[in-house]
């Protein structure tokens, strides 16, 4: 009875109170009624094409494509550069003004904004020789190829291996002479037998491969001809009978045979100053100490 009596009670209370909640509750007119935002589907990311990839970037693109349009415009602005170092170098040596050779490039409109750029390039190429207007000597700008070598015939051959003479020893390659100087093996012929240069010639097809500075001067001129003359055939055949020693052995024998000393013997190295000055020592234990100047002044007290 008492479980029933408490129930009862509850459930009066309990609807007592749902009352009160609903007089104090906002009329349902004034309350907004509740949107919910729904959620965006995920669009499908299509698979760009081979052409849409490689494709010429365009305004608004993005920054991995903006970074792929500045590496082809670099790309494109070195090619520029390359084609017009060749085409100096087929006009060598005849300077190109520079608006000749933009226009030799045919830029097209969108490549007009790499002139400067080209301009600049060229300048600072090693391969490229910059005129001002008044060293052009036709009052343009204009630049010239400027190859290995600053020779491009005869005359100029001779001054450089005068110069090259007081220096060194050395040589010229004649393919790095052939950058300035395509058709120069003509001239290294007739250089040679005229006495002015000396040419070193590859075994298997006698061209030109090494040229050395020489001179007249040192060669015997035939009377007749003005020419320097040949060695005698005698002279040849006994030049090339002289053998070699083969090894560094052989050369180290022959030497000692002559009383020379090689540069390859060990040689003993002498210390300077010699041997340590060892010190003296004295023996005092057994001997008697006096001090001969002061007896007058001392007392003996060597009897105690």
């Amino acid at each position: 009875m008492a479980l029933n009596a408490s129930l009862a009670a509850f459930k009066t209370e309990f609807s007592d109170a749902t009352k009160r909640n609903a007089q104090h509750a906002r009329p349902s007119s004034n309350i907004p009624p509740r949107t919910t935002t729904p959620k965006p589907t995920p669009d499908v990311i299509a698979k760009r094409t081979h052409d849409a990839a490689f494709s010429q970037p365009t305004a608004g693109i993005p920054a991995a494509a903006a970074a792929q349009a500045t590496r082809h415009s670099g790309a494109e602005l070195m090619t520029q550069v390359y084609t017009a170092v060749k085409y100096l170098r087929e006009k060598s040596p005849t300077p190109i003004t520079f608006d000749n050779l933009i226009s030799y490039l045919s830029l097209p409109l969108d490549a007009q904004k790499n002139i400067p750029l080209i301009r600049r390039a060229l300048q600072d190429s090693r391969e490229a020789t910059h005129l001002s207007k008044a060293e052009s000597g036709n009052g343009k700008e204009s630049f010239k190829y400027r190859p290995l070598y600053p020779i491009t015939n005869a005359e100029e051959l001779k001054d450089y291996l005068g110069k090259l003479a007081s220096q060194s020893a050395g040589g010229i390659p004649v393919k790095d002479l052939k950058d300035g100087w395509p058709d120069c093996v003509a001239s290294l012929d007739a250089l040679e037998r005229d006495g002015f240069v000396m040419v070193l010639r590859w075994k298997k097809d006698g061209t030109p491969r090494t040229i050395y500075p020489d001179s007249p001067s040192y060669h015997i001129l035939n009377p007749n001809t003005a020419l320097p003359m040949k060695a005698d055939a005698d002279f040849e055949d006994m030049w090339r009978k002289i053998k070699l020693p083969g090894s560094e052995l052989e050369i180290r024998n022959e030497l000692e045979k002559a009383g020379l000393v090689p540069t390859s013997q060990v040689r003993e190295v002498v210390k300077v100053g010699g041997k340590r000055k060892e010190k003296r020592r004295i023996n005092r234990k057994n001997g008697k100490t006096t001090n001969a100047h002061m007896l007058g002044i001392l007392k003996d007290y060597s009897k105690r």
